[in-house]
């Protein structure tokens, strides 16, 4: 379990992690950078499992408060400035806490702790006192074990009201508040038979101003939304299947796209993958691509935050068989729809695009080497293409150019040919058709070229690549040309690109060498002579170039398609002619074609790559900063040779046109929005770890978002300080205490100091365990002890206000004893003892989330039941 919060006052996110089998907690102190400081441990109950964060005593730093499950209590540790916690002060809870949720449940301005308790079917709820300390666990029945516990005003009473979910994963509780503060009304909301509900999570999802809930069933396959009303039901149920043995254990919501809108994440643990589902803000939700994991790693675990500040969510993701915690931003992938394909020549190896009849439209000019001529298709303005006509070049065209030689005003068409030693010039007539043939013999055969105004007379002069030579044909404006050889050193120039690489304003090209690995840079004195080549290093066997500002820095960059190792290799560039060190990604078999260009709208330029071994297309999306994602693939027609790039249908999104060299096609692909998700970062928790639970929050005050994890396991917590970049420090490791299951983590400031602590449910101590934050990102070392009860087990707490006194308090579900506990906050980083409250017998609840179900400003909280597959729904009604 982790939870997130600035535990140091630093404005950056600090992570507090649970370790169930060492008997602490681990508070990693984030960096701006997203990378983390070094671990911290606190010593906690028996097996951890849990952990909130809260201030507990109004100090404005955030206090910690863990359940331990074996020793049925739960830790509060309160914050100090610095991001170190004070020595735990325990509160038994009962039976295995399991969970915990802090919030004011008695609207006395101090936050409360509710607690549930694994394997019991009871809550408890700790009165806090304001001061970081809390009064005896109360504890309230309810019909089922309760696995979590969630707290929210679900009847607008202005009281908060608890929701579990059952153990058995078949039903959800809901303890409505009373006017005097207790929990009065146990509602059950049945998941249905077989469906062992994993988590839940609430919000308001369809924009009515009342809370929703969102249930992951692991049993049924699916998730359920359950719509809240005005009079604390939840009458309206929709249910998303997410396919056969998908198994999902965990639910986050965060906004994962741009629409301002809702989303769900979904962790699925049978096929290792995360779904996303896109909120319409009306309850409906559609269902986006899944992120599959490596074979080794099963997700058990998914939270959210925003760890580079963009205002999108990122999602943190902890698995049941591995040490590590993975964290992944929801990229849009720059997909590609509707493909239309147009019969062209025998073997297409070039596209050409320009707009050559003056409607502008951009038009395609296709280069087939095996028939030997040029396809002409004009564009009618909706992305697709009417064939014009078929031009007969040459033997065994490989390349073309457009531009206006002789000044006309009209476009003209040159065409090279790699086994002739001329250059064919078709003298456009401006209105998508060409005239009369120019023939320029250059005494070479050529492969390459590409056109500029080298020599700024503003007549366009051409480059020609030959197989041991670099040719400028020199425009005199009129349509003939004069030759100067400016390179012969062998190198088998394959291609070349044109752009001004010094900021000169002069025209500069490169050329990829094949025989030699390297790119040629040409630097132009203005005069169209050139400096010799400077060569830089690239993958085996460039075949193919391309330039753009890949690190958004002003300064061109360059991209090579290396065939040699499937590869594509990026220089990014110093703004002087120079380049930086390489950077090589891998791609599909012989990567022929490369274009640059932003085809997810994120402002940041992508690479797509032709690979025509593989029979796809590779997308690699861009950071901004010169690093990308890893290629998504796109199949293709057969053999693409050739890729241009251009918005065809006027609608701001980038096209792409492929020529497939196998099946004698062009084929234009329209760019369109597909949300995935892309791995940032992993972080290496410790040994066994096995997290099952985050909190997400700024806990060193450095404005960046930390992660802090519970690892079961080794009874510790791990904290990891972001950069905001998506790298984090070294983890902080705090321990629980011995024989401790940290197995659900909350922050928040417990004392008012501003900084966040931390609330730590420890399974096997039967405990919470509180870690108070000093500011920095560290806690006190020891954290306070609240007892859960005898074998309650508490598997999952949550923070809220539950008494309204400003002072955040602690609810757990545990799951032994199938009751959930309140600790009531105290606002000093202490919380009273247990307020314990019993659920259905075997309901064994195991997870818990706070919000205000009735509207009433009062604090009900949800349950859910494993046992009894139910969530039980608990509204405050005093």
């Amino acid at each position: 379990c982790v939870a997130i919060s600035d535990f140091n006052n630093d404005n950056q996110v600090d992570l507090v992690v649970v370790n169930y089998s060492n008997k602490t907690i681990t508070v990693l102190a984030g960096y701006n950078n997203g990378s983390f400081g070094n671990p911290t441990t606190y010593g906690t109950g028996t097996r951890p499992c849990f952990v909130a964060v809260a201030d507990l005593n109004n100090d404005s730093r955030m206090d910690t408060v863990v359940a331990n499950s074996k020793s049925g209590t739960v830790s509060v540790m309160l914050g100090d400035r610095n991001g170190t916690f004070a020595t735990q002060v325990t509160y038994g809870v009962g039976t295995s806490p399991a969970w915990i949720v802090i919030a004011d449940v008695n609207n006395d301005t101090r936050l409360d702790l509710i607690v549930s308790c694994s394997g019991v079917t009871t809550v408890y709820i700790l009165c806090g006192l304001g001061n970081g300390l809390f009064e005896t666990a109360v504890s309230y029945r309810v019909h089922a074990h309760a696995q979590s516990v969630a707290v929210g005003d679900l009847n607008n009473d202005k009281r908060l009201d608890l929701i579990l979910t059952a153990n058995s994963g078949t039903s959800v509780s809901i303890l409505l508040q009373s006017d005097t503060g207790t929990m009065a009304t146990d509602l059950i909301y049945a998941s249905g038979g077989g469906s062992i509900l994993q988590s839940m999570a609430i919000c308001d999802l369809n924009n009515d101003t009342r809370l929703d809930m969102v249930v992951a069933n692991y049993g049924t396959d699916d998730i359920s939304i359950l719509f809240g009303t005005d009079n604390e039901t939840f009458l309206n149920r929709l249910t998303i299947d997410m396919e056969s043995d998908s198994q999902p254990t965990s639910v986050a919501i965060g906004h994962f796209d741009d629409d301002s809108q809702l989303d769900i994440a979904v962790a699925l643990s049978g096929p290792r993958q995360v779904g996303i589902l896109l909120g319409d803000g009306r309850g409906s939700f559609i269902r986006q691509k899944t992120y599959q994991f490596p074979s080794e790693s099963r997700p058990f675990v998914i939270s959210s935050g925003d760890f580079n500040n963009d205002g999108r969510t990122e999602i943190v993701v902890g698995y049941d068989d591995s040490d590590k915690i993975d964290i992944f931003t929801v990229l849009n992938s720059g997909s590609f729809a509707d493909p239309q394909t147009y019969l062209v020549g025998i073997n297409p190896r070039f596209i050409a695009l320009a707009d050559i009849n003056n409607d502008s439209y951009a038009d395609m000019m296709v280069v087939n080497y095996d028939s030997d001529s040029v396809s002409v298709f004009l564009g009618v303005g909706n992305g697709s293409f009417q064939y014009e006509s078929t031009y007969s070049v040459e033997t065994s065209p490989t390349s073309a150019a457009v531009g206006d030689f002789n000044n006309d005003d009209r476009l003209d068409l040159i065409v090279t040919s790699s086994k002739t030693e001329n250059l064919a010039l078709f003298l456009g007539l401006g209105d998508g058709s060409f005239g009369f043939l120019m023939t320029i013999t250059i005494d070479y055969t050529s492969t390459p070229m590409a056109v500029g105004d080298f020599n700024n007379d503003r007549n366009l002069d051409i480059l020609v690549g030959s197989p041991d030579r670099v040719i400028v044909l020199r425009g005199y404006g009129n349509g003939s040309f004069a030759s100067e050889t400016i390179d012969s050193d062998y190198s088998l120039p394959y291609y070349i690109v044109v752009a001004d690489f010094n900021n000169d304003t002069y025209l500069d090209f490169a050329v990829a060498n094949y025989d030699f690995d390297n790119v040629g840079i040409f630097l132009n004195y203005g005069n169209g002579s050139f400096t010799p080549q400077a060569t830089f290093s690239v993958d085996t066997s460039p075949i193919t170039l391309a330039v753009g500002d890949l690190d958004d820095d002003g300064r061109l960059d360059i991209v090579a398609g290396t065939i040699g190792h499937r590869t594509v290799t990026i220089r990014l560039g110093n703004g002087d002619g120079s380049f930086r060190k390489k950077i090589i990604y891998s791609v599909g078999s012989l990567p022929e074609s490369v274009v640059i260009g932003d085809y997810n709208n994120d402002g940041y330029s992508d690479i797509v790559v032709a690979n025509v071994g593989s029979n796809y297309l590779s997308v690699l999306l861009g950071y901004g900063d010169g690093r990308f994602a890893p290629q998504i693939t796109h199949q293709t027609g057969s053999g693409p040779r050739f890729i241009v790039s251009s918005d065809l249908n006027g609608d701001a999104k980038l096209d792409i046109i492929v020529a497939n060299g196998g099946d004698n096609t062009a084929t234009v692909w329209f760019g369109c929005s597909n949300l995935i998700f892309g791995k940032q970062t992993t972080l290496s928790i410790d040994y066994s770890s096995k997290s099952p639970s985050f909190t997400i929050n700024d806990f060193n005050h450095d404005n960046y978002t930390d992660i802090i994890a519970a690892n079961p396991y080794n009874s510790t917590i791990s904290v990891f300080f972001g950069y905001g970049n998506f790298s984090f420090t070294n983890r902080t490791v705090y321990s629980t205490g011995p024989a401790s299951s940290p197995y659900s983590i909350a922050s928040g400031d417990f004392n008012h100091d501003n900084h966040l602590d931390l609330a730590v449910a420890d399974f096997l101590s039967d405990t919470i365990e509180i870690f108070s934050g000093n500011g920095n990102g560290s806690f006190s070392p020891n954290q306070t002890t609240y007892s859960t009860g005898s074998s309650s087990s508490p598997s999952s707490l949550a923070l809220d206000y539950f008494n309204n006194d400003t002072n955040l308090d602690i609810i757990v579900v545990n799951y032994n004893n199938n009751r959930f506990g309140v600790f009531l906050g105290r606002g000093d980083g202490t919380f009273d003892n247990m307020l314990s409250y019993s659920m259905p017998y075997g309901s064994n609840p195991f997870a818990v989330v706070t919000g205000d179900f009735s509207k009433d400003g009062k604090v009900d909280f949800a349950v859910a039941n494993q046992a009894s597959d139910s969530l039980s729904i608990y509204v405050q009604t005093c």
